[in-house]
């Protein structure tokens, strides 16, 4: 059963030491909160008075509910009576894990009357004590008078995977004295993947180590290793200055992962929603999955998602003499050719009925034909005068053959001296519209865009393809696929380790990304170092040293021959593009001879066939 109340001065309150002590410690400790939960049982008799918003959960059948439904509604610490203590440690991590409240740097207040060997025992075993690191253990005697008070200590022996409470006397009236900034050796562990310059990992020396194996995925071999990247230098950073260490395992099978609906996962979100791993990074993003089961810290950097895709290559020499115009004016040019063919030729047979001109002397279809090519060529074509009609006509024709041939010749003068290339891929737009099928090894990328509504991500995600990193070394020359990585905030690309020296200058990337998000670091919901690494990391945003960071491990961890060649795909390799005129600029005019030499001589060699064979027809009929 809950009750939600507002304490208020009461005549059942027993006016008794204790009281007045918790009343001190929530006015002076815990009044930062929204609420306090009250956890006890029927045979917890002591009472206290204090104006603050509170709830009091009792312990019975239905317990983890009305705790659960307490967390929900706002509690951020927590009062315990003895008899409710070991209901409330057992179902701290689980409520907490369900429910969307994230406070950070809970406090616990316990009150007990006794304190045994056994009791301390469970007390500082317990899985939930370390996750309540500002605690307060209260001793009372039978009058309900303190007499011994407590705090946890949370070290490490050494060893891996230790993590150790024991119980410590304090002295009134630091009743939560700090402990943040020693955390005694604890480990931290931590998961990632091999993502420069967001993480790396190497094997190394007990000279260079700074970090060690999680013993959870390697329990025997306690191989140094040492960790960097623009994120995990951000938790050593933590360790140096608050007295921690790192244990550490980078899964490159399940990458990042996913987080089930079950409270399961896999990879680095699975890893912390199941409280596997306390911090996890590798620019990760603020998801919604991993969220219902972990939270995030603030924000570490900015990272855009998006696509290197092949860079367009220069067009054939043969596509030269057609490049002046674009495809619309090439069928308007065609349609207005056809026009003016058509009204010639018609022009010419009214003519010829109404001068009555001999059929040998009438303008044939093919003189037409001929004659808006003049037009169209500038050059001498057969011009009648004899009617108004025909003057209207061919003047027409005459100044749209000169505008159609002037500007064909000025495009013809840009295209030949100016390298013409394929439709560049710019912009997400042309990405959908290109068609070109693109992927990377997991969809972890694309988690923020699996429910965009807008038509060119639907497009983009339909291309996208899952595949092993086989594959992408075996297309990293055949330009047929792209692929997708990260943009960071100082404007380096990841990843790159497919690419050699020829793909790297074979590709670009796209001018814009295809969305960004802030990358974070994901950690449990309870964690107790939350907060605390919060304010270490807005000073360091604040350094602007992250800039500094990002260059380091480029230059230390990635190919930065490649990494400058996809940087300045984009820019012009010399001052200027104008190219020397070659035999290849005329490639086009030679194919157009040689496809017109080639069409007259056939033609001509049927109009022969079909001339010898009427021939031979009307003599035969005489």
């Amino acid at each position: 059963m809950m009750q939600q109340v507002l304490f208020s001065s009461q005549s059942d309150v027993v006016d008794s030491p204790v009281t007045k002590l918790i009343s001190y410690v929530v006015l002076t400790y815990l009044s930062e909160y929204f609420c306090i939960c009250i956890i006890k049982s029927s045979r917890d008799s002591i009472k206290f008075d204090v104006t603050f918003p509170s709830m009091i959960i009792d312990v019975d059948k239905a317990f983890n509910i009305s705790f659960q439904r307490g967390v929900d509604n706002g509690c951020q610490s927590f009062i315990v009576f003895e008899n409710g203590l070991s209901h409330f440690l057992d179902a701290f991590i689980e409520v907490h894990d369900a429910s969307d409240q994230r406070s950070a740097r809970k406090k616990l207040v316990i009150v007990k009357t006794f304190l045994d060997s056994t009791a301390a025992r469970d007390l500082t075993e317990h899985q939930a004590v370390k996750e309540l690191r500002d605690l307060l253990l209260i001793i009372i005697n039978n009058n309900h008078e303190p007499k011994e008070f407590y705090t946890t200590e949370i070290f490490s022996n050494g060893s891996r995977g230790s993590t150790l409470v024991k119980l410590r006397k304090i002295d009134p009236p630091d009743y939560f004295p700090d402990k943040s900034s020693n955390m005694n050796g604890i480990p931290i562990r931590l998961r990632g993947v091999m993502y420069p310059p967001f993480s790396y990992y190497e094997i190394s020396t007990q000279e260079k180590t700074n970090a060690r194996y999680d013993p959870q995925f390697n329990d025997t071999d306690d191989t140094p290793l040492f960790v960097d990247g623009t994120e995990p230098r951000l938790l050593l950073e933590f360790c140096r200055r608050f007295n921690c260490t790192i244990e550490t395992y980078f899964d490159e099978a399940a990458s990042w992962g996913e987080v089930y609906e079950n409270h399961t996962g896999t990879g680095v979100l699975g890893a912390v929603a199941t409280r596997k791993a306390d911090f996890g990074v590798s620019a990760i993003y603020h998801w919604p999955e991993p969220y219902k089961y972990a939270t995030y810290t603030v924000p570490i950097s900015r990272s855009g998602v998006t696509a290197l895709v092949p860079k367009p290559l220069t067009l054939p020499p043969w596509r030269t003499p057609f490049l002046s115009f674009s495809k619309h004016l090439w069928v308007a040019v065609a349609l207005t050719f056809v026009a003016g063919v058509l009204a010639v030729w018609m022009l010419a047979k009214g003519r010829r009925r109404t001068f009555n001109i001999p059929e040998q002397e009438a303008t044939s279809f093919s003189d037409s034909v001929l004659t808006m090519i003049g037009f169209y060529m500038e050059q001498n074509a057969p011009l009648r005068n004899d009617s108004l009609s025909s003057a209207i006509l061919f003047t027409s024709l005459l100044f749209t053959g000169f505008m159609v041939g002037n500007m064909y010749g000025a495009g013809l003068a840009g295209i030949m001296t100016i390298p013409q290339y394929e439709p560049s891929i710019d912009t997400p737009y042309d990405l959908a519209s290109s068609g070109l099928l693109w992927g990377g090894t997991c969809l972890d990328w694309l988690f923020a865009v699996l429910d965009a509504e807008q038509v060119h991500l639907k497009t983009i995600l339909s291309n996208y393809r899952i595949v092993d990193t086989e594959y992408l070394v075996q297309h990293r020359n055949t330009r047929d696929f792209g692929y997708v990585g990260e943009r960071s905030e100082f404007g380096h690309f990841s990843p790159i380790d497919y690419l050699d020296g020829e793909s790297s200058q074979m590709t670009q990337l796209l001018k814009d990304d295809l969305f960004w998000q802030s990358c974070t670091a994901i950690v449990t919901k309870t964690c107790p170092f939350k907060q605390t690494f919060n304010d270490m990391l807005m000073i360091i945003r604040q350094s602007g040293i992250q800039y500094f960071w990002e260059i380091q491990v480029v230059n230390m961890y990635m190919n930065s021959t490649h990494e400058q060649n996809i940087l300045n795909a984009r820019q012009s390799s010399s001052g200027s593009d104008a190219t020397v005129l070659t035999t290849s600029h005329l490639m086009g005019a030679f194919l157009i001879l040689a496809v017109g030499l080639s069409s007259s001589a056939t033609i001509f060699f049927v109009e022969c066939l079909y001339t010898k064979y009427r021939s031979q027809r009307k003599v035969i009929i005489i």
